[in-house]
C-alpha cells in the first residue's frame, strides 16, 4: 500500500523560464531603481558614465552615486547655456513622489573617473545611489562599450 502513493499519477514538473531583469535588490521600500547601464569611455583613460531610472513613492534627495571599480563618481547635469551644451556636477537631486527620473545622455548622469580593469564591456558593475537620510539602493548594471555597444563579442572579428 505504501508503494501505491508513489505511483505515476503525480503531476509532471512544470518547466519555468528564468527572466533576468536588473532591478535594485536592496532599495528602500517605495524606491525603484531600474534600467541601469555603465558605458565605457571612447578613449581609454577618459571618464565612463552610468545611466539608470529611479523613482520613489515619497520625497527623497539623492546626494551621491557610486560604481564599484570607479575611483571616483560624480553626479552631473547637462544643460544648454548661451547656445552651448555644458556639464556640471550637482550636489543633490530632489525626487518627486511617483515621478521617474531618467539618468540619460543630455540630462543627469554619473561620471566615472579612474575606472579599473574590473569594469569591462560584457561584464557588470554595482551602481549604488545614496540618499540624504543615509539609505542606499544598489543595482547590477551591464557594462557596454562606448556608444552603448557590447564589444566583448567582437574579439573574433577580423
Amino acid at each position: 500500500m505504501a508503494l501505491a502513493a508513489c505511483g505515476s499519477d503525480a503531476p509532471e514538473p512544470v518547466e519555468t523560464e528564468i527572466v533576468d531583469v536588473p532591478a535594485a535588490a536592496d532599495a528602500p521600500e517605495g524606491v525603484s531603481l531600474t534600467d541601469a547601464q555603465v558605458r565605457m569611455p571612447a578613449v581609454s583613460g577618459r571618464p565612463g558614465v552610468a545611466y539608470f531610472t529611479i523613482a520613489s513613492e515619497t520625497p527623497r534627495t539623492i546626494v551621491a552615486a557610486s560604481v564599484l571599480g570607479a575611483g571616483r563618481s560624480e553626479i552631473h547635469e547637462t544643460n544648454m547655456v548661451d547656445g552651448k551644451m555644458t556639464m556640471a556636477p550637482v550636489e543633490s537631486i530632489e525626487l518627486q513622489p511617483g515621478e521617474a527620473l531618467n539618468f540619460q545622455p543630455g540630462g543627469y548622469h554619473v561620471m566615472l573617473f579612474d575606472m579599473d580593469a574590473t569594469i569591462a564591456p560584457g561584464g557588470s558593475a554595482d551602481v549604488t545611489i545614496t540618499f540624504e537620510d543615509g539609505d542606499k539602493a544598489s543595482i547590477q548594471a551591464p557594462v557596454t562599450g562606448a556608444g552603448g555597444m557590447d564589444h566583448s563579442a567582437m574579439e573574433d572579428m577580423n
